[in-house]
This record gives C-alpha cells, sequence and structure tokens, in this order.
C-alpha cells in the first residue's frame, strides 16, 4: 500500500472510535442531564462524566442544546430501527401480520419497548426541563412519526378519523410516560399489553 494511504480498515477502525466517543459522551449527558436537570448541568459536568475534552464535545455536537437534541435523535432512530426490525420480521410470518391493526400494534410495541430500554433519557425529554423550543420541536416530530404510523391503516380523512389520531396519540404519550417511570420491570409488559388492547379497540 503507497505510503500516506489509508486502507478501508483503517477507516472503519476510525469510524468506530468515533462513534464509541459519540455515544460515551451522550451516555454521560443524558445522566447528567437525569441527575441535574437540563438548566442546571453544565458543559464541565459532561466534561467530567464523559472523561472527553471540552473541544472534543463541541467538534461532535455543539454546545448544551446540541447535546440534548442529539439525545433525541438517538432515542428516535433506536425506535425507528426496532420498528423496522418488527415489520420485517412480521412480513416473513403468517397471513395475520398482513392486518393493518396489527401491523399499528406491532408500531406501537416496539415503541413502548424502546422506552423502556431508553427510560433515562425517556425521563429526561420528558422532564419540562428542556432547552427552548425543544417541546414545539419533539411535538411535530411525533406528529409526523404518527401520520406514518396511522399510513398503515386504510385511508380516512373524516372527523371521527382525525379524533382517533388525536386519541392515539394521548395513548402512547401516556403509556410511554408511565412506562419511562416504572419502578418494576415486572409492569412493564402489562401496560404495554394494555395499551395495544385499546388501540385495538379505537381501531375496530
Amino acid at each position: 500500500m503507497p505510503a500516506g494511504s489509508v486502507s478501508n480498515a483503517d477507516t472503519v477502525r476510525r469510524w468506530a472510535r468515533t462513534g464509541a466517543t459519540q455515544r460515551r459522551i451522550l451516555d454521560a449527558a443524558a445522566e447528567v442531564f437525569a441527575a441535574r436537570g437540563f438548566t442546571a448541568a453544565t458543559m464541565a459536568d459532561v466534561v467530567a462524566k464523559s472523561g472527553a475534552s471540552i473541544g472534543s464535545i463541541y467538534h461532535h455536537f455543539g454546545g448544551k442544546n446540541e447535546l440534548f437534541l442529539a439525545i433525541f435523535d438517538q432515542v428516535a432512530d433506536d425506535v425507528e430501527r426496532r420498528i423496522e426490525a418488527a415489520m420485517q420480521h412480521a412480513s416473513r410470518t403468517g397471513p395475520e401480520d398482513a392486518d393493518p391493526r396489527h401491523a399499528l400494534q406491532l408500531h406501537v410495541r416496539a415503541y413502548l419497548e424502546a422506552m423502556w430500554d431508553n427510560r433515562c433519557r425517556a425521563r429526561v425529554l420528558s422532564s419540562g426541563d428542556t432547552p427552548a423550543g425543544f417541546e414545539t420541536v419533539r411535538r411535530d416530530r411525533m406528529s409526523a412519526t404518527f401520520r406514518r404510523w396511522l399510513a398503515v391503516l386504510p385511508p380516512d380523512t373524516s372527523l371521527r378519523s382525525q379524533l382517533l389520531s388525536r386519541l392515539l396519540m394521548a395513548t402512547m404519550a401516556e403509556s410511554s410516560l408511565m412506562i419511562a417511570d416504572c419502578e418494576d420491570p415486572d409492569d412493564v409488559a402489562p401496560i404495554i399489553d394494555t395499551a395495544i388492547e385499546w388501540i385495538a379497540r379505537l381501531t375496530e
């Protein structure tokens, strides 16, 4: 290999290190925000918790606001990956999974399971102690996401359908808050099952 060239393996290792550094910083930021609250937390707290330099944090993310938004993106991306995996699995199974209502239920289960696995971050994101404008960003993104979920159902622009959409969003929001605040892991499955049961009734 010519002097000064970089192999594919070198590139992969460099990106792996970058990804590991970013995850470490975000893990630390989430813990700091959970312990101190977003407003009271400082970049120095994140530096101390992560072991990364302030320059490295600014290079990868920017300031405190950007860290918070990156945590939100991290959770949202995890939800999307889980839903995609659930739908791919469903496509390989029986005819029940061709039912659009069942597809919606798969979306709901994947989302709520992600909220449990990301409960520390979910608590931070729903704490109310957030950057200016974050609630609008979250509401708009969740609305867009939920519209995509509802797209698996037959098209319907009636007032009934609009009300149904709001009821489903409220059910999801309250269910995710209950799961994020759960102290007993044994309570998680019943909450998810109950949420899915109510959504099944609403979409009958």
